[in-house]
C-alpha cells in the first residue's frame, strides 16, 4: 500500500473521530446547561402547582391531626381510631393482634394505618424544614413549630394575612412560601390559601387536594362505606424560607417533584437536538464511503448480521433519548458524589465524572455510525443480497421450517394405539413457550397475540382439513374392501389413520384366506365326491357283474370259484375304503377317543416292518432302516401310531420306483423325536405338498394303482390328533414325509 493510501485512511480516521467526538462534547455541553437553564437557580423548572408540594401539605395537617388527638388522650392511638371514629373494638384501639379480617373495618384498618405511616414519614423527613402553625376557629393557638424560638416575632396566621394583601410574596422575602387549610365543624374545607413568588394557582390545586377523600375507595375494594373524619374546626398554617427549601433539595432533589409531568416540559427539545446530532452522523456514515480517497480497511466491523445491529442500536439509542427526555435521568453525579464522599480532591472527581459522561455520549454516537454504516450495505449488495448475507433469521429458515414441518408431521402421524401423554406435553410445551415470548411484549403483546391466533387458527385449518382428507382416503378403502376388491391399496399417506393401513391389510389378508379356504373348500367337496363316486363305483360294479355271472346256470365249478374270489377281494376292498372314509372323518371331527399309553416307539416301528415285510419283499425296494438302538418312550395311541407309520410305507410300496432305495431314520433328540421316510418316486411329482394330504388326493392323478386317497390323510390326522407333526417335501422325484412327536 502506497503511502498516498495510507494518508488517506489516517485522514478518514480522523474525520469519524471527529463526527462521533464533536456531538459527544455538543451533548456534554448542551444537556446541562439546558437543565439548568429549565429547571432555574432554585433548582425547579415546575411551580408548585404542578408540584406534589399541595398533596405533602393536606398529608401533614392530618399527621398533625393525628398527634393532637393522641396528645389529648396520653396514649397511641391507631390512626384508623382517628379518622374512622365509628367502630367499637371493646378496649378503645385498634390492635394488630385483632385483625383475623374477619369484618371489612379490619381491611380498612390495615391499609388506613399503612397509609398514616406513609404519611408520617414524609412529614418526619420535611419536619426540619418547615414551619406549621395549628389554631382552632377562634384563631387561638394549638401548635406552633417555633414555639419556645426566636426565629420570628410575627405568627404564621399574621404573616399570611400581611401577605394576602399583596397577594405574592416580594422578590427579597426569605420565605419561598405561606400556606393555609382552614378545616370546618364536619372537617369541611372553608378556605385554602398559598401564597408564593409565583402568580398561579396552587391555592386552587390546594383546595382540590384537601377536599379529596382518601379512602374513596374502601366501599368498592373492602366494603367499608364509613367517611374518613379529617381535622375539625383546625387551621393549618405552613411556611418555608427559601434557603430551607434549598437546603431540603441538597438532601433529597427528588422529595419535591413534578406531578403534572408535562406541565411546563421542555425537554422534548433537547430530544429534537439528540435526534438532529444523531441524524447527522448517521448521514456521514452512509456518504462518507462513497468518496473513493475516504476509505477505511476496517468494513469488515459492519458486516455484523442484522439482528444484532438492531438489538444493540435500539438499546443504545433509546437509552440515550430517554436520558435526553428525563434531565432526571442519570443526574444524579453517581461517581462524583462516590469520589469526593471518599475524599478524593473535588478536580478529581468533576474530571472522571466529565469523562465518564463524555465516554457515554461518544459510545451513543458511535453506535450511531456504525448503525448507519451497517445499513450503508442493503444499497451496496442490494435487498435480496444483504438478506441472504446478513439476516440470520433468513439463514435459518430452512431450519426453522423443516423442524416446523416436522413437527406438524409428528402431530399429524400420532399413534392412536400408543400413549398420547408425550404429544400433548410437546404441544403444551410449544404454546407455553409461545405465550411466555408474547408476554414480554406487555400491552404490544396483545396486537402479537392477535397475530399469532390468526396463525394458529390457518394452521388448525389446514391441521384438520388434512385430517379430512386422510379420512376420506380411509372411508374410499373400506368402501371397496366392503364392495368385495381384496386387492384394492391405499398410495397415499394416512397420517393419524396410518395404524389403519395394517388393519386394512390384515383385514384384506384374512378376507382373502377366507375366500381361498372356501373356495379350497369347495373343490375339495367337488372332489369328494368325484373320487368317492370313482373309487366305490369301481369294486361295487365288479360285484355287480360277477354276481350277475355267478347267477348263470351253466357256470363252471372252476368258474364259480374263481368268481367267488373276485368277489371277495372287491367287497374287501370295498370294506377297506369304507372303514378309511370313516376313519378320516371322525378325526377330522376330533371325534376320535385316543388310548394314551407309554410307547416304544422304536419297538413299534419294528413291529410295522415286521407284519408288512411280505409286500416289501414283494417290491424291487431296497430299504434301509436306521433305528435307534434304545427305547425311545413317548405318551401316544400305539394303534393309531402305528396306523400311521403303515400307511406312511405301504404308500412308499405302491409309488415308489422299483430298483431304489428306501431311508427310514428315526432321529432321538432331547426336545423330540422325528421319523423320516425318503424314497424317489415312479412317476413325475407334480403335485403341491401341501395338498397332497387332503382327503382322496393321489399322486396317481390317473388313479390307476389301488389306493382310496385316504392313507395320507388318515397319518397326517392320526399325527396331529396326538399332538405331532407331519409334513410332506418334494425335490424334484425324492419324496419326502417327515413325522415329528414333542417330548413332554
Amino acid at each position: 500500500m502506497d503511502t498516498k493510501s495510507k494518508n488517506y485512511h489516517k485522514i478518514t480516521l480522523i474525520i469519524i473521530a471527529l463526527v462521533i467526538l464533536l456531538p459527544s462534547l455538543a451533548m456534554m455541553v448542551i444537556r446541562p446547561h439546558y437543565i439548568k437553564q429549565q429547571r432555574g437557580a432554585d433548582g425547579y423548572n415546575f411551580p408548585f402547582s404542578a408540584s406534589n408540594l399541595p398533596d405533602l401539605l393536606v398529608e401533614s395537617s392530618y399527621v398533625l391531626h393525628a398527634e393532637e388527638i393522641q396528645g389529648e388522650n396520653q396514649t397511641t392511638m391507631m390512626p384508623f381510631d382517628i379518622f374512622f371514629p365509628y367502630e367499637d373494638h371493646g378496649d378503645g384501639n385498634v390492635d394488630e393482634d385483632d385483625y383475623s379480617y374477619d369484618e371489612p373495618w379490619q381491611w380498612a384498618a390495615d391499609v388506613t394505618n399503612d397509609m398514616y405511616d406513609d404519611w408520617s414519614s414524609r412529614f418526619t423527613f420535611l419536619r426540619p424544614y418547615i414551619e406549621y402553625e395549628v389554631t382552632d376557629a377562634q384563631s387561638k393557638e394549638i401548635i406552633d413549630s417555633n414555639r419556645g424560638s426566636d426565629k420570628t416575632e410575627n405568627s404564621l396566621s399574621a404573616l399570611l394575612s400581611d401577605y394576602q394583601k399583596n397577594g405574592v410574596l416580594d422578590a427579597d422575602d426569605d420565605y419561598a412560601f405561606l400556606g393555609a387549610i382552614g378545616y370546618g365543624e364536619n372537617g369541611n374545607i372553608n378556605f385554602t390559601s398559598f401564597i408564593s413568588h409565583e402568580q398561579t394557582n396552587t391555592s386552587q390545586v390546594l383546595n382540590k387536594s384537601a377536599k379529596s377523600n382518601p379512602a374513596s375507595n374502601y366501599d368498592e375494594d373492602y366494603g367499608y362505606n364509613k367517611e374518613f373524619q379529617k381535622p375539625q374546626n383546625r387551621i393549618y398554617y405552613f411556611a418555608m424560607t427559601t434557603e430551607n427549601l434549598k437546603a431540603l433539595k441538597s438532601a433529597n432533589s427528588s422529595f419535591i417533584h413534578q406531578v403534572n409531568y408535562y406541565t411546563g416540559n421542555h425537554e422534548g427539545d433537547l430530544v429534537t437536538v439528540l435526534a438532529t446530532l444523531m441524524g447527522i452522523v448517521a448521514i456521514v456514515a452512509l456518504l462518507l464511503p462513497s468518496f473513493k480517497f475516504f476509505t477505511w480497511k476496517k468494513e469488515k466491523i459492519f458486516a455484523v448480521p442484522f439482528e444484532i445491529v438492531f438489538a444493540v442500536s435500539c438499546t443504545v439509542i433509546v437509552l440515550a433519548l430517554a436520558v435526553a427526555y428525563n434531565s432526571d435521568n442519570l443526574s444524579q453525579q453517581a461517581i462524583y458524589n462516590v469520589l469526593t464522599s471518599i475524599g478524593s480532591p473535588e478536580l478529581l472527581a468533576n474530571t472522571l465524572q466529565y469523562l465518564w459522561g463524555l465516554f457515554g455520549w461518544i459510545g451513543v454516537f458511535t453506535v450511531c455510525y456504525w448503525t448507519a454504516g451497517c445499513a450503508r450495505r442493503i444499497f451496496v449488495l442490494g435487498p435480496k443480497t444483504y438478506i441472504k448475507e446478513s439476516v440470520l433469521v433468513y439463514r435459518i429458515y430452512p431450519w426453522m421450517k423443516k423442524q416446523i414441518e416436522r413437527i406438524i408431521q409428528s402431530l399429524l402421524h400420532v399413534d392412536l394405539r400408543s400413549d398420547t401423554n408425550k404429544i400433548l406435553i410437546k404441544v403444551i410445551l410449544i404454546n407455553f413457550i409461545i405465550l411466555g415470548f408474547i408476554s414480554l411484549f406487555w400491552f404490544w403483546g396483545i396486537g402479537v397475540l392477535i397475530v399469532y391466533s390468526v396463525v394458529l387458527f390457518f394452521l388448525l385449518r389446514k391441521y384438520l382439513r388434512k385430517i379430512q382428507d386422510q379420512y376420506r382416503l380411509l372411508l374410499e378403502a373400506t368402501n371397496e374392501l366392503a364392495k368385495g376388491n381384496l386387492n384394492g391399496t391405499i398410495p397415499e399417506d394416512l397420517g393419524i389413520f396410518e395404524p389403519f393401513r395394517d388393519e386394512i391389510g390384515k383385514i384384506q389378508t384374512g378376507f382373502k384366506k377366507a375366500v381361498d379356504e372356501e373356495v379350497k373348500s369347495t373343490k375339495m367337496k367337488t372332489d369328494l365326491i368325484t373320487n368317492v363316486s370313482h373309487d366305490l363305483k369301481t369294486p361295487l360294479t365288479a360285484i355287480i357283474t360277477y354276481v350277475d355271472l355267478l347267477k348263470k346256470e351253466d357256470l363252471s365249478e372252476e368258474d364259480r370259484r374263481k368268481y367267488t374270489e373276485i368277489l371277495d377281494t372287491k367287497a374287501n376292498r370295498l370294506k377297506i375304503l369304507i372303514e378309511d372314509l370313516f376313519e378320516v372323518s371322525k378325526a377330522t371331527s376330533k371325534t376320535v377317543t385316543l388310548n394314551i399309553m407309554d410307547v416304544d416307539i422304536v419297538s413299534l416301528m419294528r413291529q410295522v416292518k415286521l407284519e408288512l415285510q411280505d409286500k416289501i419283499d414283494a417290491t424291487d425296494l431296497l430299504f434301509r432302516w436306521q433305528l435307534p438302538e434304545e427305547k425311545v418312550i413317548l405318551p401316544l395311541d400305539s394303534q393309531r401310531t402305528y396306523r400311521v407309520f403303515e400307511n406312511l410305507i405301504v404308500n412308499i410300496t405302491k409309488y415308489a420306483m422299483p430298483r431304489t432305495r428306501v431311508y427310514i431314520t428315526m432321529e432321538n433328540t432331547e426336545n423330540h423325536v422325528k421319523i423320516i421316510m425318503k424314497n424317489i418316486s415312479a412317476t413325475e411329482l407334480n403335485f403341491n405338498p401341501n395338498e397332497i394330504t387332503e382327503r382322496f388326493v393321489r399322486g396317481d392323478a390317473s388313479r390307476n394303482t389301488e389306493g382310496s386317497g385316504l392313507g395320507l390323510a388318515i397319518a397326517k390326522s392320526f399325527t396331529e390328533l396326538q399332538g405331532g407333526r407331519l409334513d410332506i417335501s418334494t425335490d424334484a422325484d425324492l419324496f419326502t414325509a417327515e413325522i415329528t412327536f414333542l417330548k413332554q
